[in-house]
């Protein structure tokens, strides 16, 4: 579970700038795959807030 939290708190961090987005988006697809993996849904619940958050375009303008 330290892995998948540590991971997600990372892949949000590269999310909030441009220009490591996409390295920020492996990081939490890996996330992701690790909490099913292991049966954190909660994790992976707060993992898929936060890819539907990046997702949505109307939140790309402003970040």
């Amino acid at each position: 579970m330290q892995r998948v939290r540590l991971d997600t708190a990372y892949s949000h961090i590269l999310l909030s700038d441009p220009a490591t987005r996409d390295d920020g988006l492996t990081v939490l697809d890996d996330a992701a795959r690790m909490a099913s993996q292991h049966g954190l849904s909660h994790q992976l619940r707060s993992i898929e807030g936060i890819r539907r958050s990046y997702d949505d375009p109307r939140t790309l303008v402003s970040r």
